[in-house]
């Protein structure tokens, strides 16, 4: 109740309908710089031309998980996201186990001895057939994909995509994560050659950082500008 009342006063004091600066990915608030719509339009080529796996990398808070929010709403009905983050020490089964349980609304164990690693590639597959049947084409969303340092981890990734059928892949896998990501997928030859789309964010310069200040000010509700140009 007291954080509720304290946003309100936050608001009502700076004249906004809600807080422009907020530490979530709210595609709301998505600033359209030409990086991030240059990367928009490269990630939605590989979904729609099911081109298997796209890669998007940049430091910390440039954006990554907001875009791929922005991305996956453009597609709207016609795919079927799935959201899951690496996390250190990460092994194969937990990778595998992470996905499948963002396909399926139904439960997995998590004691790793009840699962088993083709179990999980089948479960995988079914879903994905399932989707195709609908109409529907697979989105697999890796956030935080950099902190991946286990080979067999990354191998595992590659033999996601071997989900294919006449037509192409049964999924898009889009991976996430920050620079040291490009040369840890180029270590594993296999798995950077499926790779066909990759895209970098960079910092913003001054210009782009004072549009996207101006810019969510706006979309909260601000109707003059707060800040002078200095």
């Amino acid at each position: 109740m007291g954080v509720a009342r304290e946003n309100r006063m936050y608001e009502t004091y700076w004249k906004l309908a809600g807080r422009p600066f907020g530490n979530t990915a709210d595609p709301r608030y998505y600033y359209h710089s030409r990086q991030h719509d240059e990367a928009l339009v490269k990630l939605t080529y590989a979904a729609t031309e099911n081109m298997g796996a796209a890669m998007l990398t940049g430091p910390y808070g440039c954006g990554k998980t907001l875009l791929s929010r922005v991305f996956v709403q453009q597609l709207g009905h016609r795919i079927v996201p799935a959201w899951c983050s690496a996390q250190p020490n990460m092994a194969p089964l937990d990778l595998l186990r992470s996905v499948a349980r963002s396909m399926s609304d139904a439960s997995l164990s998590d004691v790793r001895s009840e699962l088993m690693t083709d179990a999980l590639f089948e479960r995988i597959e079914k879903r994905l057939i399932e989707n195709v049947r609908d109409g529907k084409h697979t989105v697999i969303v890796l956030d935080e994909a950099h902190m991946i340092d286990n080979h067999a981890v990354l191998e595992t990734t590659r033999l996601l995509l071997n989900f294919q059928n006449d037509r192409g892949f049964l999924l898009t896998l889009l991976l996430l994560g920050h620079p040291e990501l490009v040369a840890r997928i180029a270590d594993l030859k296999q798995l950077s050659q499926r790779i066909p789309i990759t895209c970098r964010l960079s910092a913003f310069d001054k210009d782009d950082t004072s549009m996207y200040v101006k810019t969510r000010m706006a979309i909260a509700g601000r109707k003059d500008e707060l800040f002078t140009a200095d």
